[in-house]
């Protein structure tokens, strides 16, 4: 998982259900700076809103930075 990735929350369903699925961009990696490699910052665009801190245990990369997302 890299900053600029697109991501989703893992259990959400499948991939297909985008529309109420949330959908964010991973913004930071290690948000508090205290070395935790799996946690990241998202800004949540689609179906949630606003910046939240996550586990990257439960995201789930959709598109990666400089991936041509197709639709």
């Amino acid at each position: 998982m890299k900053v600029g990735d697109l991501v989703s929350i893992a259990a959400w369903g499948s991939v297909g259900q985008v529309g109420s699925r949330p959908l964010g961009v991973v913004t930071c990696l290690d948000p508090e700076e205290i070395g935790d490699p799996d946690e990241a910052e998202v800004l949540w665009v689609n179906s949630w809103r606003g910046h939240s801190n996550h586990s990257t245990w439960y995201l789930e990369v959709i598109s990666k930075v400089g991936q041509k997302v197709s639709g």
